[in-house]
């Protein structure tokens, strides 16, 4: 069998995806990330608030990007085929209405190098300009393709059987994956294997994730 052609990115100066028209708060936004087990992080906000229409809703969504210190080459499925790709930064949404965030990890030139589908529950306000979620432990990594691989639903199961993951819980976390799941499907069935078909230019998110 022909080994698939490999692409190597090349190497460029990581720079943060553009600010997606967020509105600058008068004082300092905060994320706080939790695990069941304890375990949190926190840290400023890069980016703030966007509005995002949404069907026949408006969504309003908090905005983050960063960049990471140490590149790491990839290798992905992308719409001409498997490519080595180099991950240089990423843009995050949150959703106070859903049961996960978004992550779109990216090369120094801003071309998509997959989607992070992190499941936890809806972004809340802890304090004034300090938001929270909870990890729930599944997640979905979607190459630019559409390919679709589960992450961790051994550690998802464990929770449950721990009884650190309530039922209620664990079911809106197995609805929204699967919404996800559907949403992207029918993305790939009506524009083909690429995910960023479509994608707005104003506040970045794709479109499958927001028939999710």
């Amino acid at each position: 069998m022909t080994e698939p052609a490999r692409i190597i990115a090349p190497a460029t100066t990581p720079k943060l995806p553009p600010n997606r028209g967020a509105v600058a708060s008068p004082s300092r936004l905060f994320y706080r990330k939790e695990k069941l087990r304890g375990a949190c992080w926190e840290y400023p906000i890069e980016g703030g608030w966007i509005t995002v229409p949404a069907g026949n809703e408006v969504r309003r969504v908090l905005y983050h990007r960063f960049h990471f210190y140490r590149p790491r080459e990839i290798e992905v499925r992308t719409p001409t085929g498997i490519e080595r790709l180099e991950r240089a930064a990423a843009e995050q949404w949150f959703f106070t209405a859903r049961w996960y965030s978004l992550l779109r990890f990216t090369t120094g030139d801003d071309r998509t190098i997959g989607y992070y589908v992190n499941f936890s529950r809806p972004l809340h306000e802890l304090r004034k300009d300090y938001y929270q979620d909870l990890d729930l432990e599944l997640d979905l990594w979607l190459d630019p393709d559409g390919t679709a691989t589960e992450l961790d639903r051994d550690e998802f199961d464990l929770e449950i059987a721990e009884n650190r993951l309530s039922p209620d819980w664990a079911a809106a976390v197995a609805t929204a994956c699967d919404t996800v799941r559907a949403a992207v499907l029918s993305a790939v069935a009506e524009h083909g294997p690429d995910l960023d078909t479509g994608r707005d230019p104003k506040h970045g998110l794709p479109r499958f994730i927001l028939r999710a």
